[in-house]
């Protein structure tokens, strides 16, 4: 089977896997009643017949007066036009969809960061590891890895803010940028960077390096944390992957045939190994949102995760069935760049 052949049948089977998730997130967003779902849209202060008259207009426009089969379907073509639904959180109020396309790219940011630190750090600590096995440095490994692999991620937060951002005073700890560097800027607006909403980017395309430098010093303690939540993992399993390689028969006649040390471990075994660290990375993904949410609550970083936050904190519906359907289509998809990244580099695999 050709390669092309693979990708359109992991496709294909995306499809039921997309519309298991919709469906589990609309009854989710259902199944605490109507209610819920029209307070959306409907101001407190509003009473009598006036919201009565509101009620009954959101009712047949969201079609909440049919099966609950008809509704699903209604909704599911609204979620295809873009029509998220409505949030009202203390740092954003109005469309879902709005809201996503403000806070994402700050994620996106601190995710794409901590995912470059993950593989720089994880990677070579990994290997060192296995080829120094039962050394100091191989048990100081493990001990840290493990250490960090107990500690939740806001506890690896904390202890970061308050020794790097408090005592040591090195790094911010709090917010995208400093305010007052940003005071007057004309396309940064009610914490809020344009065009591309990455404050970072944004600065240099204005030629504020000022401003790009600041922000990305912000950006290091929670693109950090988050990191060190995650890179725990990567090293153990590659500890343990490297091992099994280089016990394997190739490597013992690489290593017979005169092949240097550094040859072997890096042309030969290294490659192999990371096959299942290239699995994991459908769940660093995992980790990465999952993270996000702590991470920047911890450091009140605007991104998806710090808004999903504030959307449980006033029941907001609209936020967190948003987040949550969200968050569900980003790991399908990592998922499916996994299976094609796997079969890619790895030829033994039948596919």
């Amino acid at each position: 089977m050709r390669l092309w052949v693979y990708i359109i049948r992991r496709l294909l089977l995306l499809i039921p896997t997309l519309i298991g998730l919709t469906f589990i997130v609309f009854i989710l967003s259902h199944a605490s009643g109507t209610n819920i779902i029209l307070a959306e849209y409907i101001s407190p202060k509003l009473t009598g017949a006036a919201r009565q008259i509101l009620v009954q207009k959101l009712t047949t426009q969201f079609h909440l007066n049919q099966p609950i089969y008809i509704q699903y379907f209604y909704w599911l073509w609204q979620i295809l036009q873009g029509n998220w639904g409505i949030t009202n959180t203390n740092i954003f109020s109005g469309n879902v969809s709005t809201a996503i396309a403000l806070f994402l790219p700050n994620t996106i940011m601190i995710s794409v960061v901590a995912s470059i630190l993950i593989w720089v750090i994880g990677i070579p600590l990994g290997v060192y590891s296995a080829v120094n096995r039962d050394s100091p440095g191989d048990h100081a490994l493990r001990v840290g890895s493990f250490t960090l692999y107990a500690m939740p991620i806001y506890l690896i937060g904390i202890v970061l803010l308050l020794l790097v951002g408090v005592y040591l005073k090195i790094l911010p700890i709090s917010g995208v940028v400093n305010q007052v560097s940003v005071a007057g800027a004309s396309w940064y607006i009610n914490g809020i960077s344009y065009p591309t909403h990455i404050i970072i980017i944004d600065a240099i395309l204005h030629g504020a390096w000022g401003i790009a430098g600041d922000a990305f010093l912000h950006l290091i303690l929670p693109s950090v944390t988050l990191a060190l939540a995650i890179v725990a993992s990567m090293i153990r399993i590659l500890r343990s992957s490297m091992l099994e390689v280089l016990d394997q028969d190739y490597i013992r006649l690489a290593r017979s045939k005169g092949i240097s040390e550094g040859s072997v471990v890096n042309l030969h075994a290294r490659k192999n190994a990371l096959l299942p660290v290239i699995t994991l990375f459908g769940y660093t993904v995992a980790g990465l949102l999952g993270g996000a949410v702590v991470v920047e609550t911890i450091f009140n970083y605007p991104g998806i995760g710090y808004w999903t936050t504030q959307a449980l904190l006033v029941s907001d519906v609209g936020g967190i069935m948003a987040a949550t359907l969200l968050f569900g289509l980003i790991l399908m998809f990592a998922n499916l760049i996994v299976d094609i990244v796997y079969v890619l580099v790895d030829p033994r695999i039948r596919y």
